[in-house]
């Protein structure tokens, strides 16, 4: 089959995404299958794309953009000669997607099938809301080396090895406050982990969970070209695996100011910037601090009462007058009134 290259940079001319991608579809649906394509930093490439047939696609790419493999789909498969920026495989829907480099912030977000290789380090909330379908296989996040903080968030299913090779000076290979939110999938790692979520718990690696990562760990190595690491990564005495807590675990339930005091940034997200006093504001705001605020028609009322015993907050009196520190102007009282006497300004 006849391989078709593509150069996006002519002249000091970048061709736009668009074009790049429009190109890339046509050239599909004259039967090309095999791309060779020397990117300048277009997005979303190779993702999206697929065969009337159903047949496989390839590309080889170099310098790619954001979101490389973006929805892909099964019997496709990407190769990243080097480094990729954010959203590599970004809801990878059955790919092959092999990074030879580092992949950035949000590697395999909502990953929700096929495979992801990184060959270096990844980013940022990477692996974050990867998810299973029972219909399929599930997907999986292989990373030679670490990620970066608040990786595997609500993480719902799917299976992510994080190798942690060369990453001994590391005080973790994950990152701080890594899977806050996960219920679901498996995280297997190697090497050393701090400040991990309080709703999962790591627990030794069983024969099923050497199996797999001996299966699965030569073609990962082969795809990255690392093969001589095999023996190294295959010592199971420093690997361990990351699983949400049972569901009958009890979890202590806190308030936010007790999550603020206790688990939050020192001095608050922003501290070097503005002082955190602390306080806690609640999600709808009564009072003065309301965005709306109700506007009761005396002449109007036919006293039916339908908007006191629809306020949600007990904020109007039997003489329709509100209480200002329990009001919200949420509206319910104008929506439930059959002759328009409230009205919301």
């Amino acid at each position: 089959m006849t391989v078709c290259k593509i150069k996006t940079l002519k002249n000091n001319t970048r061709m736009s995404t668009q074009e790049l991608l429009q190109t890339i579809s046509k050239k599909i649906e004259e039967g090309v299958t095999d791309f060779d394509i020397e990117a300048c930093g277009q997005h979303d490439i190779g993702g999206s794309s697929w065969t009337k047939s159903g047949g496989s696609l390839t590309f080889r790419i170099t310098n790619p953009g954001q979101r490389v493999g973006a929805m892909a789909m099964d019997g496709t498969k990407i190769i990243v000669e080097g480094s990729a920026p954010a959203d590599v495989g970004w809801l990878n829907s059955g790919a092959e997607i092999t990074v030879k480099g580092d992949g950035g912030d949000t590697s395999a977000h909502c990953a929700a099938g096929g495979k992801i290789y990184i060959g270096g380090r990844t980013g940022t909330r990477s692996g974050a809301l990867m998810k299973h379908d029972p219909k399929f296989e599930p997907p999986e996040f292989w990373v030679l080396k670490n990620t970066g903080s608040f990786s595997f968030e609500f993480m719902s299913g799917g299976i992510a090895v994080i190798c942690g090779y060369d990453c001994n000076e590391l005080q973790s290979v994950l990152g701080n406050r890594s899977c806050v939110g996960m219920v679901g999938g498996t995280v297997y790692v190697r090497g050393r982990i701090y400040g991990l979520a309080s709703c999962v718990e790591t627990v030794k690696l069983n024969k099923f969970d050497k199996d797999f990562l001996k299966s699965g760990m030569k073609h990962f190595l082969q795809n990255i070209g690392r093969t001589e690491l095999e023996q190294e990564l295959l010592d199971f005495s420093d690997w361990c695996k990351i699983v949400p807590l049972p569901k009958e675990s009890k979890i202590n339930k806190i308030t936010v100011k007790e999550f603020k005091a206790a688990e939050w940034f020192k001095d608050g997200l922003f501290g070097d910037l503005v002082e955190d006093n602390g306080e806690v504001f609640s999600l709808a705001q009564p009072g003065k601090a309301r965005l709306r605020t109700p506007v009761w028609n005396k002449t109007k009322c036919v006293n039916c009462k339908l908007c006191i015993k629809n306020c949600p907050q007990k904020a109007i009196k039997e003489n329709y007058l509100l209480i200002d520190e329990k009001c919200i102007g949420c509206g319910i009282c104008s929506a439930v009134c059959p002759v328009n006497a409230w009205t919301i300004s």
